[in-house]
Order: structure tokens, then sequence, then C-alpha cells
């Protein structure tokens, strides 16, 4: 009988340390995707049950492009979990050995007992693109904020050329987020009908899909914990904590928030789901508004599932 396999790799910027659930030593490999392809050919695929690891800033690309090469079960595990589990196993010690010893422990003990589905590994080109955007803007937001507060002409000339230029490569990007989507059948489609709903607009579009291809493929409630859309009760004895969201994808929540506030006043749906929460309810602003950023996402979830627009209230049903 062939024995089932629990992987955890820990990625550094030189090298990865991979070890197996039941092993007490692990390897070291370059991180290269000819090192990590070498390896792969030794181990046989259809034992192997899930390879975890954890995101590492981008140095983790190698590993999960030669992963999706040979179709095996992987997932990117959140640190706040793998941390959690290390307290809960009582370690003390951290290093690179240690890390993808635990990994492949919690790859065995937490992650197969969920029952997770292959890994949707989405369009990594799409996603870079997306990333980059982002960064733009966040640079062009910071000198635009020096600006206001700048008083010398020389300085105020140079923010100026500088938020000029930021402007011009974060149209250049947008052209290419808009020229990639163009170029794939499926991408253009799911654009299509993502931009039916009334509040979706070309930037939230790049951002759904570059940052959430799980969307279509998983249940309203699934998507909503994968994003952070969930709310977490938090109990203990007579104390009942404030239920609240987090973690998950920070970059879609952020979307969602603008979307929400431009659906309750120009959907009139989603206004309908905010208002009966605020006035009949008694929800305070924020809450009615991440309820309405949850049943947006629903909805969008059950257009790309199903393949279909916007239907206004029979989709918000």
């Amino acid at each position: 009988m062939s024995r089932k396999l629990h992987i955890g790799v820990d990625v550094s910027k030189n090298w990865i340390d991979i070890a197996v659930h039941g092993e007490k030593t692990s390897q070291r490999l370059d991180n290269t995707e000819t090192a990590i392809n070498a390896w792969l050919l030794t181990i046989p695929a259809q034992d192997v049950v899930l390879v975890c690891y954890e995101p590492t800033g981008g140095y983790e690309r190698c590993l999960a492009h030669e992963l999706r090469g040979f179709g095996l079960p992987a997932h990117r595990v959140h640190p706040n979990e793998v941390s959690a589990f290390r307290r809960y196993r009582g370690i003390k010690a951290k290093t690179d050995r240690q890390d993808a010893l635990l990994l492949a422990e919690f790859a065995a003990m937490e992650q197969h007992g969920r029952a997770l589905g292959q890994a949707v590994w989405g369009d990594e080109t799409l996603r870079e693109l997306s990333a980059r955007r982002r960064q733009l803007q966040e640079m062009r937001q910071a000198e635009q904020c020096r600006l206001a507060l700048a008083g010398g002409a020389r300085v105020k000339a140079g923010l100026e050329t500088m938020i000029g230029h930021l402007g011009t490569e974060i149209a250049a990007i947008e052209a290419a987020l808009r020229a990639h989507i163009e170029g794939s059948a499926t991408l253009r489609r799911l654009s299509e009908i993502l931009l039916t709903f009334k509040g979706v607009g070309p930037i939230t579009v790049f951002t759904l899909l570059a940052e959430l291809p799980e969307l279509g493929m998983l249940t309203g409630k699934q998507i909503a914990a994968l994003v952070g859309l969930a709310p977490r009760q938090h109990e203990s004895g007579k104390r009942r904590g404030q239920a609240r969201t987090g973690h998950g994808r920070p970059g879609v929540r952020r979307m969602l928030f603008n979307v929400a506030r431009i659906a309750i006043r120009y959907n009139p749906a989603m206004r309908e789901v905010y208002e009966r929460l605020r006035e009949k309810n008694g929800r305070p602003g924020k809450v009615a508004l991440t309820a309405v950023m949850r049943r947006i996402l629903v909805i969008l979830n059950a257009m790309a599932r199903d393949g279909t627009g916007w239907s206004g209230a029979k989709a918000a049903s």
C-alpha cells in the first residue's frame, strides 16, 4: 500500500525547506523552478494528499508555478492559522526546518480534515498587473498628500511631476489589464457579466478577476468566509463579544467597500437592504454597509457561477 504524503514547505528568498508528515528530517532546495521541478519528479504524485506553504511576499511563486504544473493539491495557508497551530503544539523554536515540519503537521492534522478542494490558481499575469496598479495608486496618494502640505515652489513642482508620471503609468497598467482580459474569452465573458451589476465598474472587475479566482466556484457562505466577510462569534462563559469580520482578502474587501458605498446610492435593491438594516433593525452604519458588501459578493458569486447578468431584485433575494 502506498504511503499518503502531507508535505510542508517553508519558503525563503534563496531556498525552500521541505518536510513530510511523519518524518523527522527535512531537505533544502534552491528556490528555483529547475530545482523544484527536479524534486517533484522524484515524488509519487498520486500519493500526495496536500502541500502546504505560507505566502512570503512573492518568493513562493516558483513553488506555486511548479505545483500547478504537476497538478498537485496545494494550499497557501494564512500565517495566523500557522501561528495559532504553533502555540497549540507548544513549539517555541523557530527555524526554517522547524517551520517546514510544522507546516507538514498542519497539512495532515488541520487542512486535510477540512475537505478542501483543489486550489484555484488564477491568472498570475492578471494578479501581478493588479498588484502593480494598487502599488502605484498608493504611491500617487502619498505624493498627493505631500503636495497638499508642501510650501516651496520647487518641491510642489517636483511632486506634481511625479504625480503626473504615476498617473501615466497607472493608465498604462489599466490598459494592459483590459487587453489581457480581452485576450481571454473566459475572462472577457466573466467581465461582461460582472459589469451588469449597478455599482461594479472596470476597476472592480480587475480586482475580482485578479485576486478572487474562486469567484463562481464556491457557495455564498464559502466565498464570504474566504474574503473575510463572514462574521465570527466571540463568546466565553457569560461574555458575548461582538461578531467581527477580518482576515481573508483585504484587497477585495477594500474594493467591495467602495462598491457598496456606490450601490446604496444608485442600486435600489442594495439601498433597500441598507435602509432596512439601518432604520428597521437599528444596525450601525458600518455594520449595515458590511452586510451590503457581503450581499454584493454573494450576488456576484452567483452571477459568475450561473453565467448570467444582474437581474435586479430577483438576484438579490
